[in-house]
């Protein structure tokens, strides 16, 4: 195959995973292939402000990530939402999370709100890397401790 052969078959494939359902008047569902760990699609919505455009998940990742049984509020979830918030230039409304497309770059617009989406949502990963973490640190001690107990 041709590299330009591969290149257009590429894009191609990777362009009709990504699809416009139009919702009424100036908004359309973003349809992509990504999904939450339970298979839940992630919620892209691209909508008509103003004189611009923007895509929001509705506060749907938000919202998902409290099925997960973890306290958002607690400061070191806060902190990685927030920065991720604000290191991809997103506003966070009362859980919404949304972005304007600027001057019409609604492709780069879009990867950046869903990458910033995946990193939101692996949040529900540090509880679990923390409890791991902590739990062996303790295992070490309690074996550091009934070692120099017995020698």
């Amino acid at each position: 195959m041709q590299l330009i052969d591969m290149q257009r078959d590429f894009q191609t494939r990777v362009g009709q995973e990504i699809t416009l359902i139009p919702e009424g008047l100036f908004r359309f569902v973003i349809s992509l292939p990504f999904t939450f760990d339970d298979g839940d699609h992630y919620v892209v919505v691209l909508k008509k402000v103003g004189e611009g455009w923007l895509l929001t998940d509705e506060g749907h990742t938000i919202m998902h990530l409290s099925y997960e049984d973890l306290d958002l509020k607690q400061a070191g979830y806060r902190e990685i939402i927030d920065n991720t918030v604000s290191a991809f230039g997103l506003q966070n409304k009362q859980g919404e999370l949304m972005v304007p497309v600027l001057e019409s770059r609604f492709g780069d617009a879009l990867f950046s709100f869903v990458q910033a989406l995946l990193k939101i949502s692996d949040v529900k990963y540090l509880q679990r890397e923390r409890v791991r973490s902590l739990f062996m640190e303790e295992f070490k001690g309690f074996l550091a401790e009934v070692v120099a107990e017995q020698y």
